[in-house]
């Protein structure tokens, strides 16, 4: 059964295509047909209804189901390297794409049944060259000879997945089928073991990490610069085309001359079936304004002039190109820095998101990046869905979880192509060629996806060295055993899915994420499927252990500080201290030997290892002993100053919080917009930080409330008494 991106388009695909006496028009009309063998008819018969009008015929052998697929412009091509199959297995094929859309419990989309459709094809061709044209001719004997004949054809699962397709389907086929699941021991072979995508290794991800988020926030001030930039650009461009159709319009320049490859043949050709002038010397307009234009975009042809070769004219100059400090004094050298700046921004995305680039792809510029409030904590997810997030009405491959970093990467990328991709008429993505902005177009998945790769290998080679270094090596070793590829070119490699392989891997390695989470933020049918790709893993178990340690040392350190202070009767602040300098009472507390085992180190890290003793930073100095706190992100001091668990050792962050708090107070007063529950908040935390300040011993000046402030306060006591 037929899945499309959402119910609405599922639901008019099939209100389009019932029969004139059947809901089903595959089962009540075609199939009938087919079994009968009248292919004749069928071939003449709709074999698709687009909602949008347009019919897809049994005969056609490309058929463009783009409307489904937007914006990824997919078609089914029932030809093999552009080469018709044989009729009959020709029409099989189209039979079980129909049979797979209308019938049956499960539901796949067009992309499914395009790679189904490429599985098939490569067998058909294997059954033609011996002798066979119907699927209903395979046996299990002769399919064992295909597969001893052609090592390749069944060397991995998914040729075999494709023919277990069709069991799965037999009741809705218009042929008969002579085997049993298909599965290595029957077909008397072994798969060949499947390169696994690499880990990026830690230097060149570290780095990644690094690196491309700081290009980001280098240019997140000016995002109106930028797109303010790139609109100059376009102007610049289009005027300049204009200038150059108008000497070709005079006979200045031939079609030769300012046209790309073969296009002067084309245009010449267009203009003459249109009964217009190429070289008109602007006759055209006074009989049909706009027809020589309307024919020439029709075209859209490339110009092959630049603006380079005008570099020392006075009509063509113009300014650098500017963004925040970023100067680029031409347009090529602005267009270098759009395409590496969008390549950053793109493989931010998928690097903390662990997306598929078909994700990425589909995810609308306005809806893409969303925020949510969870236990006072913003959510940032990358969602595919065309409208807003709705809590509770989402499906778990809707959304992916990512960062603020994430979403300022997209927010860069979209500013870069929105410019471009308001000229595309009718856009297919969302993403737009950047070389070609003079007939702006957008890009497939495929294109942008391969340019990708081809554009961070560069600034990989150039920033960071792409040569294998012997730690690199051993990485890649010990976490993908069988892809020897790189090793042998010493060589890294960037590919795409290689994101998505390094975000399992270090999200699991480095104990970020549980397997269930990473199952569902991977959008993963199986855990099978989650687990092959966060494999070896267990890598970082060695570093974990060597984080972990550092982490005890550091946290038992800083309680044998703690409590050193207090038997130094030195101040300290909040709770958990205050009672701890009671049980001390004075020095002699830490004389008898038990209590002196408290001023070392090794006796907290022990606790600490054990689980009997816990300890996390808030703020700066300030820490907390309850291993159950969820205070660790936004820090409410007016909790903190007598918390039972609390020690606080340094008053820098309370003093900053404090002024912070009284400048607030001064200039919501001044200007009218302090409401009374803003005013005890901040009342609240001006005088929680004094008490830090003067547990601690730390000289201050308090702060002298508004007049309003103590009146809330006295209306607010006088109320309660």
């Amino acid at each position: 059964m037929l899945k499309t991106k959402n119910t609405e388009l599922t639901t008019q695909f099939f209100e389009s295509n019932k029969g004139l006496h059947s809901e089903n028009y595959y089962r009540g009309i075609l199939l009938p047909l087919m079994l009968d063998g009248d292919w004749r008819r069928v071939e003449n018969l709709t074999a698709l209804k687009i909602p949008d009008g347009r019919i897809i015929t049994f005969r056609e052998d490309i058929w463009d189901i783009s409307w489904f697929t937007q914006p990824e412009n997919i078609k089914l091509f029932f030809t093999l390297d552009g080469k018709k199959l044989e009729r009959n297995i020709t029409n099989e094929l189209k039979a079980v794409v129909l049979a797979l859309c209308y019938t049956g419990s499960s539901e796949y989309d067009f992309e499914y049944l395009s790679k189904v459709l490429n599985k098939l094809k490569n067998i058909a061709e294997k059954m033609l060259s011996i002798g066979l044209n119907s699927f209903s001719q395979l046996t299990m004997d002769n399919l064992r000879a295909l597969a001893q004949r052609y090592p390749e054809l069944f060397s991995n699962s998914s040729n075999v997945s494709a023919m277990n397709a069709l069991l799965k389907y037999y009741d809705a086929l218009p042929f008969e089928l002579y085997f049993s699941r298909l599965s290595e021991r029957r077909l008397g072979i072994t798969y060949t073991e499947q390169q696994q995508h690499l880990v990026i290794p830690p230097r060149i991800y570290t780095e990644l990490m690094k690196q491309l988020p700081s290009a980001i926030k280098r240019i997140l001030p000016y995002l109106t610069q930028l797109e303010s930039e790139v609109k100059r650009m376009i102007e610049i461009e289009q005027k300049f085309k204009l200038y150059k159709i108008s000497r070709l319009r005079e006979g200045k320049v031939t079609p030769r001359e300012l046209f790309n490859r073969d296009y002067d043949i084309k245009v010449i050709q267009e203009y003459e079936n249109h009964g217009v002038k190429l070289i008109d010397y602007f006759e055209t307009e006074k009989q049909s304004p706009d027809l020589w234009m309307t024919v020439f975009n029709s075209i859209g042809p490339k110009i092959s002039a630049s603006l380079t070769t005008y570099a020392k004219s006075e009509v063509w100059s113009y300014d650098p190109f500017v963004v925040g400090d970023i100067t680029c004094k031409s347009i090529a050298d602005f267009k270098d820095f759009l395409m590496e700046l969008d390549t950053k921004c793109k493989t931010l995305c998928l690097l903390l998101s662990g997306m598929r680039t078909d994700e990425l792809h589909s995810i609308h510029p306005d809806y893409g990046a969303q925020s949510y409030e969870y236990n006072g904590q913003t959510i940032h997810v990358f969602c595919t869905r065309q409208s807003k997030i709705t809590r509770g009405t989402q499906t778990k491959e809707d959304m992916f979880v990512t960062t603020q970093t994430g979403h300022d990467a997209f927010r860069v990328l979209t500013t870069i192509h929105r410019p471009l991709l308001k000229m595309v008429k009718n856009p297919t993505g969302y993403f737009v060629s950047l070389k070609e902005t003079i007939y702006p177009r957008t890009l497939t998945k495929s294109s942008w996806r391969g340019t990708l790769s081809i554009y961070l290998n560069r600034w990989i080679d150039k920033n960071l060295s792409a040569v294998l270094t012997s730690e690199d090596i051993g990485f890649i070793r010990a976490t993908s055993p069988s892809n020897t590829s790189q090793e042998k070119t010493g060589r890294y490699k960037f590919n795409c899915h290689q994101t998505r392989r390094s975000f399992a891997f270090y999200m699991i390695g480095l104990e970020l994420m549980a397997f269930p989470q990473l199952k569902q933020q991977l959008s993963h049918l199986s855990s099978a499927m989650t687990r092959h790709y966060a494999n070896n893993a267990t890598y970082w178990g060695a570093l974990r252990l060597e984080i972990q340690s550092e982490s005890v040392r550091q946290k038992s350190t800083l309680l044998a500080q703690v409590y050193q202070r207090i038997a130094n009767q030195e101040r300290i602040a909040g709770g958990k201290a205050k009672a701890l300098h009671k049980i001390a009472g004075g020095s002699n507390f830490f004389e008898r030997s038990d209590n002196n085992r408290m001023l070392e180190a090794t006796y907290w890290a022990e606790l600490i290892k054990n689980g009997k003793q816990h300890i996390h930073a808030i703020a700066p100095g300030m820490y907390c002993t309850n291993s159950q706190c969820d205070m660790r992100i936004n820090v409410t001091l007016e909790e903190c100053v007598d918390c039972e668990f609390d020690i606080i050792i340094d008053g820098m962050y309370a003093e900053g919080k404090r002024v912070n708090a009284t400048r607030n107070l001064a200039l919501l007063e001044e200007q009218g917009e302090l409401t009374y529950d803003i005013a005890i908040q901040l009342a609240m935390q001006i005088k929680s930080c004094e008490a830090i300040l003067r547990d601690l011993g730390i000289a201050y000046e308090p702060v002298t409330l508004p007049k309003i402030v103590t009146d809330i306060f006295v209306e607010s006591v006088s109320v309660h008494s």
